[in-house]
């Protein structure tokens, strides 16, 4: 199954990766260049937190983890992530690799409007049924089919990350919608009050974002 890298950075102020003649973007298109000559690299997507726009968002799908190991084993990694953190205002908000389910379905969430990009932090990590109730969530939302939901997708990342002192494996969970309004509308929604708990379970903490997300194409 393929994996995904979640890398999530705060760029240095002034930054405008939206503007293509800007060093910002100019800086991300060399290092998606380079990426695009891995060996195993599938899938750039990228973009800007809507609630929070210093908090860019880099989601790199792999054929395996182990293909982007080996990247970071190389000599061209170092001048490689050197770029990179030329554009970043400290050290990484996120970084992580999850494998999304159902297989495809996160490139899915990606070609919708906008992305909601959840986070959610378990102490040690999330129980071992946690995609389970993720699935009965899914069919509970085909059946009543929320005005402007497009895809959905959930991963448990392989690391330990932590959150305002909750440490643990983390589930991601990304949801295409038509926009942020059909979002905000379906939260208010009796549907979504009487399954919310499939996702939160365990959970500690909860960061919610949004992302329009772009795909890097060469050339």
């Amino acid at each position: 199954m393929p994996t995904t890298e979640v890398a999530v950075f705060p760029l240095k102020a002034g930054s405008n990766p939206g503007d293509p003649d800007s060093v910002t973007a100019k800086v991300l298109k060399s290092a998606f260049d380079t990426l695009n000559t891995v060996d195993g690299m599938q899938q750039i997507q990228f973009g800007p937190r809507v609630e929070d726009p210093t908090a860019f968002v880099l989601m790199v799908n792999w054929d395996s983890k182990k293909h982007h190991e080996d990247f970071t084993a190389t000599d061209a990694y170092g001048p490689f992530f050197k770029n990179v953190m030329s554009i970043v205002d400290g050290a990484p908000l996120m970084f992580v690799h999850a494998d999304f389910k159902p297989e495809g379905s996160l490139s899915k969430t990606f070609s919708a409007p906008v992305t909601e990009m959840a986070v959610f932090y378990f102490e040690g990590g999330p129980p071992s049924d946690y995609l389970e109730g993720v699935e009965k969530l899914n069919k509970v939302l085909e059946e009543h089919t929320p005005e402007g939901l497009l895809s959905s997708s959930a991963g448990i990342t392989y690391e330990d990350v932590e959150k305002d002192g909750i440490k643990g494996k983390a589930a991601i969970v990304t949801i295409g919608w038509q926009s942020i309004e059909s979002h905000m509308a379906f939260r208010s929604s009796q549907v979504f009050k009487d399954n919310i708990h499939l996702l939160r379970s365990t959970s500690k903490k909860v960061e919610m974002n949004h992302i329009a997300f772009m795909q890097y194409l060469e050339g």
